[in-house]
């Protein structure tokens, strides 16, 4: 009967992860929409495209790599680079794990469906955690895959390679994630106590993500004074010091390094073993976690407080016709709603402050207690490059801002944040264009925040001049505009309003990934077109000049379409 029992919970699991799958993915609707309505048959080759775009970039990682092994090889440090790879996957996991787990844990709307259910709290946490595992399956593929396979044609890896490798890859998230939910869970427990809660649970994961930012400060530094020369000599001889060195501080890193690359042989089972064994008692962890605090967590996380004041005749009036101008109305709603969900919030406006701090971090690493303070080799190649060559330090930098700015999803998820509540913004007596101006200057003063921050970090790192930095500045501010309304406009053409859980509709959202897919292709275009009046031998002056009006002129254009498509639209959009 036990082992009867077990199946059932095994079958019930299941079915609870199917669920959560096709409700994560939206498999369904896609299936419907592709096949039964046949809405949405142009991603095909809008994907196909995108594919083929992806390859260059591809090629040029597998290039990289290809010479990094070439480097190391001879020396015998060549295991370094699969430790580079699972090391650099499992820190990206520990840190954006952070906002999968709080959303997919607390503030999914299914749990409400899912909770009545004859389901153990283990089941449904384990039901979450099994779907944001295969979520990072798919983020962490583009940085350990490439390192991974590319080593293994390299070293001509035998059967027992890619059988460990395969294994490796599947374990990968498990001890990660597990750490982030311990400790979510943990903070869970006694957050949902508060009146405040969605201001502690904001605060909470911010603490989390500086502990996860503290450690990889400490992976990225060394730990004492600068070694002699032969010290250097000694450690580049001695068969994989390097990959010891590297993931010192994380030593699943080495136990996986070691698992795929020695194969079949008994280094390489001992190390999968290991690595399986204490994957399996953090994934043991959890089960006992949920048990005991995962429902305790959950009480009260729906409820809202007030202040219960009554208001006087005066200040109703006033709240009620406040005068302000449409625009400034419709973009205080949409700042509330971004930051009354603690997941918007995180996913949109931290992100933006977050990836200038990780490229300090990078640009440190390699810069110890006995260094001299100047910052890691990262810092000093780029203060050389930067330093000879004023235009590339413009255009990089510039490009570096642009990033941090635009590329957050922000823009490209203004209207599929609304979800069901889409339908006030179509009752609502305000043109839809000036609608969409107000959801445009939300999204935009984010971009300018990412571009300040970025403006902060190249001054600190690189050491630009003031001149610089505002040249750099402006083409980021302007590209910016355009990269803010190309977004908008794809989310508008089909927003994603039915979700369930916050994080689909900023982080698992389509429309972000065509939204970044686009800017990719929009800065392609601006670096071959600089490249070109480089090779015209154009003053610095007037390529600078030619960017920026071209940039102005497409921002100027695509938000006067932005606007005449967001009348049209609007009637159309069915919540």
């Amino acid at each position: 009967m036990s082992g009867l029992g077990g199946l059932n919970r095994l079958s019930r699991l299941a079915t609870v992860v199917r669920a959560g799958l096709r409700s994560n993915f939206g498999l369904a609707i896609l299936k419907h929409r592709l096949f039964k309505e046949k809405k949405d048959r142009w991603l095909v080759p809008v994907f196909a495209l995108a594919g083929l775009g992806v390859l260059p970039t591809l090629y040029g990682i597998v290039l990289l790599i290809k010479g990094a092994y070439a480097i190391l090889a001879p020396m015998g440090q060549e295991r370094a680079l699969l430790t580079l790879g699972v090391l650099a996957g499992q820190l990206l996991i520990l840190l954006f794990g952070i906002y999968y787990v709080i959303s997919a844990f607390y503030f999914s709307r299914d749990l409400e469906f899912l909770i009545p259910l004859p389901l153990r709290p283990s089941e449904v946490m384990i039901s979450k955690f099994a779907v944001i595992m295969i979520n990072e399956y798919l983020t962490v593929a583009a940085i350990v895959l490439p390192v991974v396979v590319t080593y293994g044609v390299m070293a001509k890896g035998g059967i027992g390679y890619w059988v460990n490798a395969v294994l490796v890859y599947l374990a990968l998230p498990v001890i990660p994630l597990a750490l982030v939910s311990l400790l979510v869970v943990a903070m869970m427990r006694f957050i949902n106590v508060s009146r405040k809660k969605d201001i502690l649970i904001l605060v909470g994961s911010i603490v989390l993500i500086v502990l996860a930012l503290a450690l990889q400060i400490g992976l990225g530094r060394t730990a004492g004074p600068q070694p002699s020369a032969q010290a250097v000599t000694a450690f580049f001889t001695s068969p994989d010091s390097l990959l010891n060195r590297v993931g010192s501080k994380f030593p699943p890193s080495i136990w996986a390094t070691k698992a795929v690359a020695a194969g079949f042989s008994s280094e390489g089972p001992a190390n999968l073993a290991l690595l399986l064994g204490v994957s399996l008692a953090f994934f043991a962890g959890i089960v006992v976690m949920a048990e005991k605090l995962f429902y305790r967590g959950l009480i009260g996380l729906s409820e809202t407080t007030g202040k219960k004041r009554r208001l006087t005749r005066d200040e109703m009036s006033r709240r009620v016709s406040s005068g302000r101008r449409a625009v400034a109305a419709v973009f205080g709603r949409e700042w509330k709603i971004m930051n009354r969900t603690p997941i918007f919030l995180l996913n949109g406006v931290l992100v933006v402050v977050i990836v200038p701090v990780i490229f300090v971090l990078l640009a440190n690493m390699g810069s110890g207690r006995g260094g001299s303070g100047g910052g890691g080799d990262l810092s000093a190649i780029l203060k050389t490059m930067t330093s000879a060559n004023p235009l590339f330090a413009i255009l990089a930098a510039a490009l570096f801002m642009t990033v941090c700015g635009s590329l957050n999803g922000t823009s490209s998820s203004t209207f599929s944040r609304e979800g069901a509540q889409f339908w006030i913004s179509r009752v609502i007596p305000v043109a839809p264009r000036e609608q969409a101006a107000a959801k445009f200057l939300h999204s935009y003063l984010v971009a300018m925040l990412g571009v300040v921050t970025a403006t902060v970090v190249a001054a600190i790192v690189l050491h630009l001049k003031a001149v610089h930095l505002a040249a750099a500045a402006g083409l980021a501010l302007v590209a910016g505009v355009l990269l803010t309304v190309v977004g908008m406009i794809i989310d508008l053409a089909r927003p994603l309003l039915n979700w369930t859980n916050p994080q689909k509709a900023i982080k698992q959202n389509f429309n972000v990934l065509l939204a970044t897919l686009a800017d990719i292709g929009i800065l392609t275009a601006v670096f071959f077109g600089a490249k070109a009046l480089i090779k015209a031998k154009l003053a610095t002056t007037v390529v600078l000049g030619v960017v920026f009006l071209a940039l102005a002129a497409a921002a100027a254009l695509s938000f006067g379409i932005l606007l005449r498509f967001a009348d049209k639209r609007y009637p159309e959009i069915e919540s």
